[in-house]
């Protein structure tokens, strides 16, 4: 299972472009995240793969938990 806690993520110390952001997947699930364009869709991956920096970032891995 992964799980996304309350992610939120700044750009430039100042944009907030992601707030309050919370998702579970259950092992096997498929997941699709819709929205228009500028809606946070790859930014909130890229928060999950750690490639940006969050506040607040609580995601977990199965027993894995990374802060």
């Amino acid at each position: 299972m992964l799980s996304l806690n309350n992610i939120e993520v700044i750009y430039s110390d100042v944009i907030l472009v992601l707030k309050g952001v919370s998702l579970a997947v259950g092992e096997g699930d498929m997941v699709a995240l819709p929205g228009a364009n500028g809606a946070g869709k790859n930014t909130t991956l890229n928060a999950v793969f750690g490639l940006l920096k969050t506040e607040l970032r609580e995601i977990k891995d199965g027993a894995i938990k990374f802060e």
